[in-house]
């Protein structure tokens, strides 16, 4: 009787973990999306908005084309992250915008799947979300076909960036604020911090199931792979070493893959995509820097 009510006792706690687990494995790529509050005109910017298909499927997205103020360098397409939208607020990016497009600098900003206005109930960190940027250069290739095209990203669609940047040969710079370097080795690490479950057992159980319940394959999203297609082009990683979200290590092993080329500016004491909002003036320097060292060689 003891051993059958261990057992029964055992049975219970093993469903409720996997019950568990799957829970969460669901509601890290169902998360509430963030409605779209700001405008490019709070920033004196003109603006249009667009919509565009993701490449290859029929989820239609919805972003802003901001045109350069003065004559334009080159388009740049922003990504935003991951529990964000278009405006990516933590990182400022419409500030941002407004500093690059006053330099020379054309800017699309877009909401990805399942945030803010665009189509989509479900995140895949990365995995889709390549699509959806990729669908924002094919559109700037039929509206603005003679524009020149870089790439700007923050956390997770800094690393799409560069899964997109590794198969579009026409984007010829990248700016990666906190990206990871390898989704499945990011979510092991930090899975338990979001979800404030035991990494033992849940990270693991968690991480088997997302497969299966969406076919999210977190193996298939590896910044760390994509960068050996986007060498020799140039990247600006900017992470802080105070990033409890993404652990600044993830930019130094990526950056140090190809130093000659590839740049990493760590910041101190804030948090995640905070530099910007810490040290503004700094952080516009060293992009636009950055950029017109791309930009300004024809």
């Amino acid at each position: 009787m003891i051993i059958i009510t261990v057992m029964l006792i055992l049975s219970v706690v093993v469903i409720s973990i996997l019950l568990i687990s799957i829970f969460v494995g669901w509601k890290l790529l169902h998360p509430p999306a963030r409605p779209v509050e700001d405008s490019p005109a709070n920033y004196s910017l003109q603006y249009k908005s667009i919509s565009f298909k993701s490449r290859g499927n029929d989820i239609t997205l919805h972003g802003w084309y901001i045109p350069s103020v003065k004559e334009e360098k080159m388009s740049l397409v922003f990504g935003h992250g991951y529990l964000a939208n278009r405006e990516e607020h933590r990182a400022q990016a419409l500030k941002l915008a407004k500093a690059l497009a006053h330099n020379g600098y054309s800017i699309l900003m877009f909401d990805f799947r399942g945030w803010g206005e665009s189509e989509g109930k479900m995140t895949t960190l990365g995995l889709h979300e390549k699509k959806d940027m990729q669908g924002a250069i094919d559109w700037l290739k039929e509206n603005k076909p003679n524009s020149r095209v870089g790439l700007v990203g923050f956390s997770m669609g800094a690393a799409t960036a560069l899964l997109v940047a590794a198969e579009e040969s026409c984007v010829e710079v990248i700016v990666a604020d906190s990206p990871f370097s390898d989704l499945k080795a990011y979510l092991s690490e930090n899975m338990s911090y979001f979800t404030k479950l035991p990494k033992y057992p849940f990270t693991p159980i968690i991480l088997m199931t997302l497969p299966l319940l969406s076919g999210v394959n977190p193996n298939l999203v590896r910044p760390i792979e994509a960068i050996k297609k986007v060498y020799p082009r140039k990247v600006l990683f900017i992470h802080s070493d105070s990033d409890r979200t993404i652990f600044y290590r993830h930019s130094e092993l990526l950056s140090s893959h190809y130093p000659d080329k590839f740049d990493f500016w760590k910041t101190s004491g804030v948090l995640h995509l905070r530099s910007h909002q810490t040290f503004s003036a700094e952080y516009q320097e060293k992009v636009l820097s950055f950029l017109d060292s791309v930009a300004d060689v024809k």
